[in-house]
């Protein structure tokens, strides 16, 4: 595996002393569900730039796979694991924060740490040295086998609903990593604003934009995402049964708006 602490740390992802970093729009950082050859055949930057694009057009910002731990290097302050799915092999790397970290997090982490493990990865698709690797935000072994079918028909699904928009004219200006895309005027919405939030990614559902908006603000104060018994009761005082919210949480785990954390019952919001 090869090591990039003296770099000052994977890929030396900070950016000049008086240059600001152009934040991305929400668009571009839709989950996608790819497969390894998608991650290594994938096309790069021609600007020079730090894009990378699947070759039909998509560029990969946050990306989730599924795979076999074939080896893992534990170090201080990372974790370097190589996953094979069965179309390629690619590192992943999580930071390790000391006393930061909650039990939970860490014990998810660390059952990861064991060779022909399967794991479901989400993360950032980085390059260094023209060498790519996901830097992971969740890591964890699978509940069951059937999850890594059920990736492959995700796979199958992101692509083929792409391609459908795309032909359509009806994916401009919005992100189709699972279908559903994330307006460009997200960034500029008050996490606030409830059922207001991103008709796109609710699919114009207003009990799905509400659970997102809670998912965001509640998300934003704790690593460990939001309990799903918290986002009921957050979205009862707006007229919503605890079955409805369910529903939406259902929903926009299938189409990859948010995922689960330290749990089934805790998730987070892709970004």
């Amino acid at each position: 595996m090869s090591g990039y602490d003296n770099q000052g740390g994977f890929g030396s992802q900070g950016t000049p002393s008086g240059q600001t970093k152009a934040r991305r729009n929400y668009d571009e950082q839709t989950l996608i569900p790819v497969t390894i050859k998608q991650i290594i055949t994938a096309d790069g930057d021609p600007t020079g730039g730090n894009d990378i694009s699947l070759k039909d057009g998509r560029t990969l910002y946050m990306v989730k796979i599924v795979g076999c731990v074939r080896a893992h290097e534990q170090k201080s302050t990372n974790l370097t694991i190589e996953i094979e799915d069965g179309t390629g092999l690619v590192e992943v790397k999580t930071w390790m924060n000391e006393g930061d970290d909650c039990s939970a997090v860490a014990n998810l982490r660390q059952e990861c740490c064991q060779d022909y493990a399967f794991v479901r990865v989400i993360g950032q698709v980085k390059e260094f040295d023209g060498k790519r690797h996901i830097q992971a935000t969740d890591i964890r072994l699978l509940g069951t086998k059937n999850e890594i079918t059920y990736h492959l028909l995700e796979v199958a699904y992101s692509f083929d609903k792409y391609q459908k928009r795309k032909e359509s004219g009806s994916g401009i200006g919005m992100g189709v990593g699972m279908g559903y895309g994330i307006g460009n005027n997200m960034s500029s919405m008050p996490k606030t604003m409830g059922a207001n939030v991103s008709m796109d990614q609710g699919g114009g559902n207003t009990v799905n934009d509400a659970a997102i908006a809670s998912i965001r603000n509640l998300g934003s104060q704790n690593d460990t995402g939001v309990n799903i018994h918290t986002i009921v009761q957050d979205l009862a005082s707006q007229g919503y049964s605890e079955g409805e919210v369910r529903n939406a949480v259902s929903h926009l785990s299938n189409e990859g708006h948010i995922y689960s954390t330290i749990d089934e019952n805790h998730f987070q919001f892709a970004e």
